[in-house]
């Protein structure tokens, strides 16, 4: 299977649902030239184990790229209490 333009196949280390919407942090590998490999992702960004190569931050859906673990992972807790916020 061949990876559609913009996408890249995402491997999922932690997950959660908030409210019926996933929320997923893991690694990947992002455009050429990029160094970042972490995600977040939540809504249904991730589809049959793919996932954008791009930025993308929308209440219900997004997906943010990071060059640090630890930043992402942050990311992650933060964007699991704004979605127990918003919802």
């Amino acid at each position: 299977m061949s990876n559609p333009c913009g996408t890249t196949r995402a491997n999922i280390l932690r997950q959660s649902e908030i409210n019926g919407i996933p929320l997923y942090f893991g690694t990947g590998v992002n455009p050429v030239n990029s160094p970042a490999q972490f995600f977040v992702a939540w809504g249904e960004t991730v589809k049959k184990g793919l996932i954008h190569t791009f930025n993308r931050e929308e209440l219900h859906e997004g997906c943010l790229w990071f060059i640090d673990e630890d930043e992402a992972e942050r990311k992650f807790l933060a964007q699991e209490e704004a979605l127990k916020e918003i919802l």
